[in-house]
């Protein structure tokens, strides 16, 4: 096809797009065109329409964005002579340009960064570029704009270069112009026939040079720059006041003082703050009190000054700390940035109060005056904070009546817990006891106020109270006192209990060492539990209560599981509610103290056994009475986790007993409810807490327990049964009588269950089951770092290799990622011991897989001991492993490059990358090692499988050049043994490649 023809084909494509009715025409066209722009044509079909005069801007702006895809995706094709040639058209098309519009000057300027960026043969693109711009003041406006671009360009990370080739480019384009580019933004600030818009350019693209890093203070210190930031934030026009903003928070970025300066620079650097940044600070202050749009509640306004304020925060906390006096207007200003209204905006100062109290704390004593006068800028904030902790009014009110949506509301609420980190630093600088006296006097002047005032001005004082709990000790004995005193005369308000609720349940570690309170609070919590929007604080607060205060309340054991039962049997809580109750019970019964203990547990425990004995006995269950059966499980199971019981006979035979009937129910309801999931996963957490917390009870059972679990998988296919598989499996050394018959019993079960999940696998698509597939996977990984020898012996691990190298192409990131981790857990040890095998010859020997049913000898060892004799050499199957890969690396090989290329989440490249990289060290080293061969160099193995599965990929999607390239460097990494770099190359490879064939939206 000519170029002309070309030229009129992308115009009727581009008209059909953008003026077209017809949807399905559209949509041809516009496939049409992204498949044209990955043409080798389209370098010089856009250079022809940009250079046309007569077209319009749509059409002249798709010929620039493709050219700018083309450099970036297809830089290789030009070679260097067509990539000065093409610079040199741009820079025409560029100033042909430089009146406008200002979308194509941007996007012919971007084109010509990513060349600067690319092209080494391009010496010195900021003096040939200032050379033809800048003697035109018509065209200083498309300098400035590529100067602007360049620095982002340079970090474009859609632009792959190797690393040497890109430091020194950075180098050439930014650090040594850095200097020359002040000089140029401060002579064009001069030149008085410049372009309206000059000043701006000139503070967009020193902007971009300070984010880059590479201009510092001492550049720009005693130059006009710093003025013109500072001006531009009196602009009306948004985007030059936000443009200042960026400036200036750079500049104010570059006041840091870091560790590796020398004490000149840090000085000059403090000289420059005191003398010219503060004043300019106080004056956009002053500027920020008396600005209308703040008033009017402008968010980006106030944002914009707020940044500012918080830059020079967070970059001068140490100096503020040091001389306070010197900053006593900036921290006036940021105090007063807490105080407006916006509680976005001033979420983002909440960093910088954490950073001053850590300075505070560090660099002085409370007799210091600095600590007093920062001491008293914290407690200011404490008001400032407990004010923007109150509800509005209209909380009660409902959406459809004015109110707040519900998003609004849940907004709220997490800003809430966001701030009261701020009120913990106000604890540390100001001192327990004078920080609590300002929620305990708000709350006082609540209580005392007539006519009496909204529940919202004692909520937010209670909530400010339980913020800052993690910094109050236990032994505060002046306000606490006072305030505990003071619940009793909270006003009738639901919300007020609620927040009082919590508060005792924050206090709690203090009022176990002021157990009198104790009966008082039992009481005020139990009370809450006939409120329902009061319940779920109760249980909370109940649960700690009893955790942390447990001695004080085992005495009433007896009353309180009574309560307990009229409370679940009310219905009035919440599931997770009732969890958390049994969760407290749990702490109390296990302080109570014999002869009591095993009649406290009964009466828990066997009320709920018989419960579900009846319900499991009947032929059908209703919705209703599954859920019931649920719920009973999980109390039954929160209630045996948390309670302990330590050298007591009758608790522990009692105990035994009430794990083997429970067992029993376990048994009945997996016979009978297996497939549904939730029964599943109730009754698998369940049997989870028996065996990670009563393995010595459950050891004569362990073998049905495992049947159970390998049974009910083989009936369901539920992945709930492999989960719990696992955790069996992580506490295997408690299970058997030593660790070979515990490794041998976990062996077995994953045998089994392996038998079970490939017959699965063989009749459902992996997609179709990406949980089950993700249990399964994570069962492996674990089971074969446990115990490689064993694992990998096993008859049927050359399936599940076939299985895992077939799962690569699930499509759900959890599932992938558990799939990629097996291979690593497999790979990636094996690659290991190949290399030392290799480096340390004879001293080392292969061991051979152990056969079906046998392993090597072993004995009993810790957990820690177990995983770390698991990657010694000597007990690893290395053999077995390299005969596998082998076998099975080409279609691993092939899974894996499709799934970097084309399927894998982003997240999974790194593990696919490194498994595929270890896959072929292991092919390369591998077979001669096995055969103590270990002078051979490696194998060309994985370079036919490359070349074999690259070959199957066109053209148009891979050019022929860079697939050569790429089995070049291939080549190269493997004959040198760089492992790591193959990673490298084959994750910047298959990125190239997913960026080349994206679809362009």
């Amino acid at each position: 096809m000519s170029n002309q023809s070309a030229v009129s084909e992308v115009i009727s494509a581009l008209n059909a797009l953008y003026q077209g009715t017809n949807l399905q025409e559209r949509e041809q066209a516009n496939s049409w065109l992204e498949q044209y722009q990955k043409t080798a044509q389209a370098w010089t079909t856009s250079d022809t329409i940009l250079g046309a005069a007569e077209l319009g801007l749509e059409i002249k702006l798709f010929a620039a964005q493709t050219l700018r895809n083309k450099i970036i995706n297809d830089f290789s094709e030009l070679g260097e002579p067509g990539a000065l040639q093409l610079r040199d058209s741009v820079v025409t098309h560029l100033r042909n340009a430089r009146s406008g519009p200002q979308p194509l000057i941007t996007q012919l300027c971007l084109s010509l960064a990513d060349l600067a960026v690319q092209l080494g043969a391009w010496k010195d693109p900021f003096a040939d570029m200032t050379g033809s711009f800048l003697s035109d003041p018509e065209s200083v406006s498309c300098l400035l704009e590529f100067l602007a671009v360049l620095p982002e360009e340079i970090e474009n990370d859609r632009i792959l270069l190797p690393t040497e080739f890109f430091r020194q480019r950075a180098t050439e384009l930014l650090t040594q112009r850095a200097g020359d580019l002040i000089q140029l933004l401060v002579q064009c600030l001069r030149q008085p026939d410049l372009k309206a818009d000059a000043h701006t350019k000139v503070l967009v693209c020193f902007k971009s040079w300070l984010r880059s890093g590479e201009i510092t203070l001492m550049m720009v210190q005693n130059t006009s720059l710093i003025e013109l930031a500072f001006a531009a934030l009196k602009a009306e026009d948004d985007s030059v006041f936000e443009t200042a903003v960026d400036a200036i928070c750079g500049i104010l970025g570059e006041t840091r003082i870091d560790r590796d300066d020398d004490p000149e620079d840090a000085r000059l650097k403090s000289a420059t703050v005191e003398q010219q940044l503060v004043p300019q600070l106080s004056a956009v202050a002053a500027q920020m009190r008396i600005d209308p749009l703040v008033a009017e509640g402008n968010e980006e306004r106030i944002r914009g000054y707020c940044r500012v304020l918080t830059e020079a925060g967070e970059a001068w906390a140490q100096r503020i700390v040091l001389n306070i006096a010197a900053f006593e207007t900036t921290v006036s200003a940021l105090v007063d940035c807490m105080r407006l209204d916006s509680l976005e905006v001033i979420g983002m100062m909440f960093e910088f109060w954490a950073v001053l109290a850590d300075n505070t704390m560090e660099s002085t004593v409370p007799c210091d005056p600095a600590r007093r006068a920062l001491a008293a800028v914290y407690e200011t904030l404490i008001d400032v904070i407990t004010r923007h902790l109150r509800y509005p009014d209209s909380f009660d009110t409902s959406d459809a009546q004015g109110g707040m949506t519900a998003k609004e509301r849940d907004d709220f609420r997490e800003f809430r817990h966001n701030i009261g980190d701020v009120l913990k630093d106000c604890v540390r600088v100001v001192g327990q006891t004078k920080a609590l006296a300002h929620p305990y006097n708000a709350m006082l002047a609540g209580i005392n106020s007539t006519p009496q005032l909204p529940w919202q001005e004692i909520e937010a004082p209670l909530f400010a109270l339980r913020a800052m709990g993690a910094e109050v000790s236990s032994q505060e004995n002046v306000m606490m006192p006072q305030i505990m005193d003071m619940f009793s005369q909270f006003p009738a308000h639901p919300r007020l209990r609620y927040a009082a609720t919590l508060v005792i349940g924050r206090y709690t570690e203090w009022t176990q060492e002021h157990p009198h309170y104790v009966p008082f609070q039992l009481n005020y919590i139990a009370e809450g539990f006939k409120v329902r929007d009061v319940a779920a604080a109760s249980a909370q607060s109940l649960k700690y209560l009893c955790q942390d205060c447990s001695k004080y309340l085992a005495a009433h054991w007896a009353s309180m599981l009574k309560f307990y039962n009229e409370v679940v049997a009310s219905g009035t809580l919440d599931d997770g509610d009732v969890i958390e109750f049994s969760q407290a019970l749990a702490h109390v019964v296990s302080a109570v103290p014999e002869p009591d203990t095993h009649l406290a547990i009964e009466a828990f425990c066997l009320p709920i056994g018989q419960e579900l004995g009846v319900l499991l006995q009947r032929s059908e269950l209703t919705s209703g009475e599954k859920q019931k059966t649920i719920l009973l499980f999980e109390r039954m199971g929160v209630f045996l986790r948390f309670m302990h019981v330590e050298d007591n006979e009758p608790a522990e035979i009692l105990l035994s007993r009430i794990i083997n009937e429970s067992w029993s129910l376990v048994s009945t309801a997996l016979q009978r409810y297996a497939a549904d999931p939730l029964v599943a996963e109730s009754v698998a957490k369940f049997v989870r807490v028996l065996v990670e917390y009563y393995p010595n009870i459950l050891r004569p059972i362990v073998v049905q327990v495992i049947d159970a679990v390998v049974n009910s998988f083989q009936r369901t296919g539920q992945g709930t049964y492999l989960w719990l598989a696992r955790r069996i499996l992580n506490v295997h050394q408690s299970l058997g009588v030593d660790e070979s018959a515990s490794l041998q019993l976990v062996t077995n079960m994953v045998e089994r269950l392996s038998e079970a999940a490939l017959a699965l696998f063989q009749s459902t698509p992996f997609s179709d089951i990406p949980e089950t597939t993700e249990d399964y996977f994570n069962l492996i990984e674990r089971a074969v770092e446990t115990a490689p020898g064993y694992i990998i012996g096993m008859p049927t691990f050359p399936y599940i290799v076939q299985a895992a190298v077939a799962a690569l192409e699930v499509n759900q990131y959890h599932a992938q990622m558990s799939v990629i981790y097996m291979w690593t857990q497999i790979l990636n040890p094996t690659k290991r011991h190949v290399r030392l095998m290799r480096e340390n010859r004879s001293a080392l020997q292969v061991t051979p897989a152990s056969p079906a049913g046998r392993a090597p000898p072993t004995s009993p060892a810790s957990p820690l001991r177990q995983r770390r004799r698991s990657v010694r050499p000597d007990t690893y199957p290395v053999e077995h492993v390299v005969e596998l890969c082998s076998k099975h690396g080409f279609d691993l090989t092939v899974k894996l490059m499709h799934g970097l290329m084309r399927n894998f989440d982003h997240e999974v490249v790194p593990a696919a990358a490194d498994a595929l990289a270890s896959l072929t060290a292991i092919v390369s080293d591998g077979p001669a090692v096995a055969k103590a061969q270990y002078d051979s160099p490696p194998l060309a193995t994985m370079c036919e499988w490359e070349q074999a599965m690259l070959s199957q990929i066109p053209e148009a999607n891979f050019p022929a050049a860079d697939k050569q390239a790429f089995m070049s460097e291939l080549a190269e990494y493997i004959q040198t043994r760089q492992w790591p770099k193959i990673k490298a190359l084959v994750s910047d490879t298959a990125a190239v490649f997913r960026r080349r064939n994206a679809t362009k939206k």
